[in-house]
């Protein structure tokens, strides 16, 4: 497997991304989450891409890609993103293009289909952000004055161990190597700004506030709906409510399984995937 790390330029903001390069396989773009980088998806890629050309992507505040403390962040700029991302990348030979979409990623990816329909052919969202009211304390943390306290507290071993150990249902199942490595990213004081700056603009960013929840009936592509049984970031309750509002979507809940199938179950996460979005060419 050749995998390529890049950067790119998008809407002129420096972006990191990978390219497996396998260009005559359709082509899966994978998402990350929240305070997260596409390396939380690394323990999956080498078996998502025995189907497909992977490309992964460091989404603007996050991971290596530029942090600017004053972006208009939006659900509109992500999908102008994620969209102008996916041109400059290209798709060889037109062949069919998917997308895995984790958490906040999951949500950025049904804004891009909904404002951009036709970009993807289906979609995959993995314990999905969008569909849970967000607690006023979470956009309080954005508060001046409560923020660089909190930038402390939330870089600092002990509460960003805590707080990423939480996402699992059994820790011990994850690879020692990308645990450690995922949790770093985590404590990123830049990537924290960054997400003060989501909480100040969570308006723009909400999928209902948008009025982009109330247009889900419009997706006409086939999705499917993973999610743990033991999410204590998003409960499951949240994945029938995303399951009932995407038409025609599949769900399926991975048991003893967190916040995050990718890296407590990657082979079976990749297989369900490949499953669903190949099974009209088997």
């Amino acid at each position: 497997m050749h995998q390529n790390n890049s950067t790119i330029a998008l809407n002129g903001h420096k972006h990191r991304f990978f390219d497996t390069g396998e260009s005559k396989k359709p082509t899966l773009l994978l998402l990350h989450g929240i305070s997260c980088s596409l390396d939380f998806f690394e323990q999956a890629v080498p078996y998502l891409s025995l189907s497909f050309r992977v490309l992964a992507l460091d989404l603007l505040g996050f991971g290596e890609s530029d942090k600017p403390k004053k972006a208009p962040y939006s659900l509109n700029l992500y999908a102008s993103l994620i969209r102008e991302f996916m041109k400059k990348t290209g798709n060889a030979g037109n062949r069919e293009a998917f997308a895995v979409g984790h958490s906040m990623g999951g949500k950025y990816l049904l804004a891009t289909e909904l404002l951009y329909p036709g970009s993807f052919d289906k979609l995959v969202l993995s314990n999905t952000d969008g569909f849970a009211e967000q607690p006023f304390w979470v956009r309080g943390i954005s508060l001046p004055g409560i923020k660089q306290v909190l930038k402390k507290v939330f870089t600092s071993e002990t509460v960003a161990s805590k707080a990423f150990k939480t996402a699992f249902y059994d820790p011990e199942r994850v690879n020692s190597v990308s645990y450690k490595k995922n949790l770093m990213i985590s404590r990123n004081k830049d990537a924290i700004e960054t997400v003060m700056a989501l909480n100040r603009n969570f308006r723009q960013l909400d999928l209902l506030r948008t009025g982009l929840r109330q247009q889900l009936n419009q997706l006409n592509i086939p999705v499917l709906i993973l999610w743990g049984d033991h999410d204590q970031y998003i409960p499951p309750s949240v994945a029938r409510i995303a399951h009932n509002e995407i038409p025609g979507s599949e769900l399926y809940i991975f048991k003893n399984c967190g916040h995050a199938p990718m890296l407590e179950y990657p082979e079976s996460f990749s297989s369900k995937i490949a499953r669903f979005l190949l099974n009209d060419q088997q």
